[in-house]
């Protein structure tokens, strides 16, 4: 999958996931554009960023390195996830995926299929199963937020699934 390296500031990541490796993949919403969160994960006083962002149009920006740690899961808030390790913070063993747009938008069928494609290739690197389970809302790590919207992680898992 193509994809433009945007990056970081240093202080909004961490390098290395401490000796774990990825078990899941976190869905998030922007609440804003793909731009606008290249910005936010550059300017270094936001102490934010995730893995990747995918556009509306169904572009893809890179943000954090998938071997380094993300801060864009961290704050447990009465969890639903089943397999959250309450001893470990979420940044260390997942990856985020930011989308383009408000938590109310339905996300056009190029940001579904961009996204189902990157989902599909993190999945096959870290041998991550694609299930319910394993793609999750950020909500099921923080119950406080309502991230990643209207999203229909079904239908993302179904095309991830699909033969591409």
């Amino acid at each position: 999958m193509q994809s433009d390296w945007i990056g970081a500031a240093a202080e909004n990541f961490r390098k290395g996931r401490r000796g774990f490796e990825p078990k899941a993949i976190v869905i998030h919403i922007i609440v804003g554009s793909l731009e606008s969160a290249g910005l936010t994960f550059r300017d270094p006083r936001s102490s934010v960023s995730a893995h990747y962002g995918v556009g509306k149009s169904g572009n893809v920006h890179r943000f954090v390195q998938e071997t380094d740690t993300a801060f864009h899961a961290g704050i447990v808030v009465q969890p639903t996830w089943r397999l959250i390790d309450p001893k470990v913070n979420p940044n260390f063993y997942t990856i985020g995926i930011e989308h383009e747009g408000q938590p109310q938008d339905a996300w056009p069928d190029e940001q579904y299929r961009a996204s189902a494609a990157l989902v599909r290739e993190i999945a096959g690197r870290w041998k991550i199963p694609l299930d319910r389970d394993h793609v999750i809302m950020h909500r099921e790590i923080r119950a406080s937020k309502t991230c990643p919207g209207s999203a229909d992680i079904d239908r993302l898992i179904r095309e991830a699934t699909a033969v591409g």
